[in-house]
Formats: structure tokens, sequence, C-alpha cells
């Protein structure tokens, strides 16, 4: 994936009518329809007054999708923002009907707009593997010709070839767009080596995936492997780790259980598995060898201390450390030791060893911010999902469309 845009620091924004398209789903509690936290609007907030304060501004964002609880107006996130922005956020029920229309002509320079949930226009949703049937939606045509700039910072949904991430005829990319690209692009053009991947948590046959072309490509010098992806490999080997365990894999077990085998007999010596796993024992960590998960024949959580040792190890070895989910289930205590543990080595390879230490975001991210340690790496991703297929080598739609649209 070649990673090639222009910036939103390539033009002067100053007096400029601009469109950007943001990523500020949020935490909502649909009883009193009030958002109980948003990373992703405090994350905005400092860029707005830093950079395009002297802009008239125009938000157009997302949340949830249609059929779900929280799948709502924008109004809560307009005064949530208004809460971190030196100056007031206007917000109209509408995306780019009259009232919309009406609202970006009389928007001063200095001036914030929240348009409405884009979700709730139906064409926005669709999958168009072709931009220009993008470019020819009423969302588009309508919105495009009132703005100088669209700028496009929604790194959060980069996978969705959605008309609002896609469809614009020119953009830019935003500042949160922006830190990330120039942080992958360290870890995907020239990364320094050793590098590593950390990986745990869900999703595990993407992960899987991932780890297969990062090897492939000659990239990658060690994948630690905890969580499901560790089940699902020691499953493929033949290792019995308990109905459980297996119940939650066996579907991607069955569909990849040929590759999976492959991939691991030709990088069984950079493919660090655990030796010892934790279970809950009333709510006591009990350590047990790998070998006897299928005699407990129940849910392991985290990894144990010859692990954590092991992986320690390896890390501090390494230049580069990409970490993808946690090694337990870190939102229960019993469960979060591993992931705290591996938090504090990748602060410590950062500080120590110089080494370029990445989270992709999600839940290894929230860890790191549990922990008080997420300012203390090189980088935390806003967009774990995104991250993922960015590291499988895809080519996302929304970085493709940045480097065909560029100005």
């Amino acid at each position: 994936m070649k990673i090639d845009y222009t910036s939103y620091k390539d033009v002067k924004l100053k007096g400029k009518k601009v469109l950007i398209r943001v990523d500020i789903n949020s935490n909502i509690d649909t009883e009193k329809m009030e958002i109980r936290d948003s990373p992703r609007i405090r994350a905005l907030a400092p860029a707005l007054n830093e950079h395009f304060k002297k802009s008239a501004v125009i938000l157009l964002a997302h949340q949830s999708r249609p059929g779900d609880d929280d799948f709502t107006d924008l109004d809560i996130h307009a005064k949530e923002l208004e809460k971190y922005l030196d100056r007031p956020v206007k917000f109209v029920k509408d995306i780019f009907g009259e009232l919309a229309v009406k609202a970006i002509k009389a928007l001063k320079p200095g001036e914030v707009l929240m348009l409405n949930n884009v979700r709730k226009f139906d064409g926005e949703m669709k999958n168009y593997k072709d931009f220009s049937e993008a470019e020819k939606t009423e969302l588009v045509q309508t919105l495009f010709p009132l703005v100088d700039y669209v700028i496009v910072d929604a790194f959060g949904a980069a996978h969705r070839a959605h008309a609002s991430i896609v469809g614009w005829p020119k953009m830019l990319a935003g500042p949160i767009t922006d830190e990330e690209l120039a942080n992958l692009k360290k870890v995907l053009e020239d990364p320094k080596k050793p590098m590593a991947m950390l990986i745990g948590g869900a999703k595990a046959i993407d992960k899987f995936k991932a780890m297969k072309y990062n090897f492939d490509e000659d990239k990658l010098d060690y994948a630690l492997c905890s969580g499901l992806t560790a089940i699902l490999i020691f499953e493929a080997i033949g290792k019995n780790m308990g109905e459980p365990n297996r119940k939650i894999i066996s579907d991607d077990l069955e569909q990849n259980k040929e590759m999976i085998l492959d991939t691991y007999q030709k990088y069984k010596d950079k493919i660090i598995l655990p030796d010892d796993l934790i279970i809950d024992d009333n709510g006591n960590r009990k350590v047990i060898d790998v070998d006897e998960a299928g005699t407990f024949n129940t849910t392991t959580g985290d990894i144990g201390p010859k692990t954590i040792d092991n992986f320690k190890d390896v890390l501090l070895k390494c230049k580069t450390i990409i970490a993808n989910g946690p090694p337990g289930i870190f939102e229960k205590e019993v469960f979060r030791k591993a992931t705290y543990d591996m938090v504090e080595t990748m602060v410590k390879a950062t500080h120590e060893k110089n080494a370029l230490t990445v989270i992709g975001g999600g839940e290894m991210g929230a860890a790191a911010s549990m922990a008080g340690l997420a300012d203390q790496v090189s980088f935390i991703s806003t967009a774990g999902g995104a991250m993922l297929e960015i590291l499988s080598g895809k080519d996302l739609p929304m970085i493709k469309a940045l480097r065909e649209k560029k100005l």
C-alpha cells in the first residue's frame, strides 16, 4: 500500500470554508441519550483550536449505524465538543438539505457547524468500489461546491468505502489521519529491526493473517501470540485447549486450518507461543501449563509468569514493537496482569532501548490508558480495525482515495 496524499498543512486555511469528515462515534447511555465518554471528541478539539480557528468549519460525522439503539442525531456530540472548544458549536438537524445549505452559506470564519448523522443518508453506507459512483451521490454533489476544501479525518473509518469517506473529487488528510499515516509509514516502509508484533485479543484469524503477511514480506522477526490467536494455532497443531476455548475459534480453524499449519511450520522459530496460561480460580489467578488446558476445560484468560518473562525478553531485544490486542481479558481484574506488564515493557523499550512502540488502538489502547501509560509509548492509533487491515497489506479505501484525489 502506497501512502501518498496532500495534508491540511499544505494549504492556507485562514478565512476558508472547510468541510471536515471526522470520526466522533461515541459511547452513549441509550436510556438518557447522553454521551458517557468520547476520547475521539477530546482528540478532535485540540486540532480545531490549533489549526482551524480562523476557518469556517463544517463537521460531518456518524454515530453508530441504522437499527442500533445508539443511532442518534449529533446534537449531543455538538454540545460535548463545545466543552473542549473556545467557541460555540452550532448544530443543524440536516445533512445536505435546505437547512444545511443555508447554515453552511451563512457560516463565518471562526465558527463551527455540526451537520447531522451522515448515516441517516441512505446512500452513505454503500460499498463504493468505484469512487466515481460515490462522487455522483446527492451528498457530495450538494456539499462539495459549498466549501473551499474537504478534509477527511475519519481514520477510524478508513476501511469503509462510504460516500463521505471516498466520494469527494478532491481531498486532504486531516490532523489525526496525518499523524496516523506518518507513524504507520515508519512501520510499513522501513521498520527498524528486529521487529515484533504482540498479538492478542479477539479477531484471531485477522491477526494471524496480518502476522503471516509481515513474515512473508520479511518485515517481522518475532510474533508473540496470545489470546485467541494462540488458541487458534495450538488447536491447529493438535493441542487440546478445552471446549470453551475451542468453540470461540472453531469456524476460523475449520476454514483456515491448512493455511495456519503451513504458516506455523514455515515460521515456527519466530512465532512465540505461551508456555503457561491463567484460569480463574474463584477470583484468583491459577497458573496452568498449556498442556493442561484441555484437562481444566475452562476459558484461559491470560498468559502465565513464564510466558510473561519470555515475552518481555523478546520485546526488549526489538527496535520496532507493534501491539494489536491485549494478551489477557484485561477487563477482568483477575486476567489483567500480563496486559499491564506488556504495556510497561513497551514503555521500557521506548525509553531505554529507543524503540518505536505502536499500539493498535481498541482494547490495548484502553489498557494503556487504564495503566496511566498511554503517553509513554511512541504512538497509540485511534483505529484498531483500520490499522489491522493496513498491517495485513490491504489498500484501505480512504487512503486510496486520498492518494488518487490529492490536490
